[in-house]
């Protein structure tokens, strides 16, 4: 049997050595951290305010098809309402809808730029902030019920 070569020897052992450190590094660094986790979409949430901060749809770029004073629709139960976000300069904004109770509401907003995705929410138990790209958007709403004391739905737009 041929004798090794010193070189061979220095290769072996630093095989031996990478694998022992990988074996050792995996044995050691395999703990159990995804309850400690944040959620991707909360950090991915908290980048995009950090880097891209969109802001707010200011209230002369919406237009309604029913009432609408001091930031906030006014439907009839049972009643719908159309509302265009106008373009705009700015390359994304945010629109905030805020629901008032006790009425209960619809919410569907469709965005004009390409590509796109509809939000809708059926019924809208929270506030959400949804993204307008430059070319505005439609948002249709729908007053789902309203209490017989007060036949109206109002919803918050910011």
């Amino acid at each position: 049997m041929p004798e090794l070569k010193p070189i061979h020897v220095v290769l072996i052992l630093v095989i031996v050595a990478i694998v022992a450190l990988y074996v050792l590094g995996v044995g050691l660094g395999a703990k159990d951290e995804s309850a400690s986790r944040e959620s991707p979409t909360k950090s991915a949430q908290e980048l995009r305010a950090r880097f891209i901060k969109p802001k707010p749809v200011e209230a002369t770029e919406l237009a309604a098809t029913c009432p609408f004073q001091e930031g906030v629709l006014t439907l009839p139960s049972g009643g719908g309402c159309r509302v265009d976000v106008k373009a705009s300069d700015t390359r994304l904004r945010t629109l905030e809808l805020s629901p008032r109770p006790p009425g209960v509401v619809r919410v569907e907003l469709v965005s004009r730029g390409k590509p796109s995705v509809p939000a809708k929410f059926d019924p809208l138990k929270e506030s959400k902030k949804l993204d307008v790209m430059q070319e505005g958007a439609d948002l249709q709403v729908t007053c789902l019920g309203a209490p017989p004391q007060r036949p109206i739905c109002e919803l918050g737009l910011r």
